[in-house]
């Protein structure tokens, strides 16, 4: 994947807050060659984020060879060299890279995305980790069986209540009603017995997801999966969030008839 962005002439950069010796031995694991440091333009480790997106004066630190932090004044940021602290507007000026050009992954939501998005326009991607758990569940069969179920309970509450308000057509609405509380719940536990889906309570988006929707504009369960798009030309467009007082469009038409 590295190596597939290289080839696309994008410029490509570590940002952490972790040792160099921690991150050396990771990426020489996972690239599975020590020289891993010339696939990248730039490396900043022990950033301190999210202090890196705020401070303006903490300068850039140049690790040498026996990973030792040296204290001459650091004039540019060289590819393959290891540097340390620095700041955001540093980063800016001496790479000269436009923030708005810029995506930037993490896992830690505050630490990670929310400063570059809200205040240096940087564009923002999540790794989380639980996604892939959460997508096999709701491609199970068991789970979609279940949804199934909850939907025509949904229809039959809501049309029974409209059209035949009759006692005995009420008295089976609230046998109805317990069933889908109980559906409900079944569908929580299949997501995790203690707490449900990382991202959803039942109808409702949890905190977590919309702290997740604000501060990043993609989220994936692992970088790589970048790997089954063309990513020289593909844009991400983002989902309209149906509305509870809209109605739900099979197709898009402007006002001339032209999809």
């Amino acid at each position: 994947m590295l190596q597939q962005f290289t080839g696309q002439h994008k410029k490509l950069f570590i940002l952490t807050n972790s040792p160099f010796t921690f991150i050396n031995a990771g990426m020489t694991h996972l690239v599975g060659s020590p020289d891993w440091r010339e696939l990248f333009d730039v490396i900043i480790c022990l950033s301190r984020k999210p202090s890196f997106f705020e401070d303006r004066f903490r300068l850039f630190r140049k690790i040498s060879s026996d990973n030792v932090p040296t204290f001459g004044a650091v004039q540019d940021l060289r590819k393959g060299e290891i540097y340390s602290e620095g700041n955001v507007n540093l980063l800016h000026k001496l790479t000269k890279w436009d923030p708005s050009r810029i995506l930037y992954f993490g896992d830690q939501m505050f630490a990670d995305l929310a400063e570059p998005v809200l205040s240096k326009g940087w564009h923002t991607g999540a790794i989380i980790s639980e996604l892939h758990y959460e997508i096999e569940r709701l491609n199970s069969e068991a789970y979609v069986q279940q949804m199934h179920v909850l939907q025509q309970l949904n229809y039959l509450i809501h049309n029974v209540q409209q059209h035949l308000p009759h006692p005995l057509a009420l008295h089976y609405t609230d046998k109805w009603c317990l069933e889908r509380k109980q559906v409900r719940h079944d569908l929580k536990c299949m997501m995790n017995e203690h707490f449900g889906s990382v991202f959803r309570t039942h109808l409702n988006p949890t905190l977590f997801y919309r702290r997740l929707s604000r501060f990043a504009e993609i989220y994936t369960s692992r970088v790589t999966n970048l790997m089954d798009y063309n990513t020289e030309h593909h844009r991400f467009l983002p989902v309209r969030t149906k509305l509870a007082h809209e109605v739900s469009y099979d197709s898009y038409e402007s006002i001339d008839g032209d999809v």
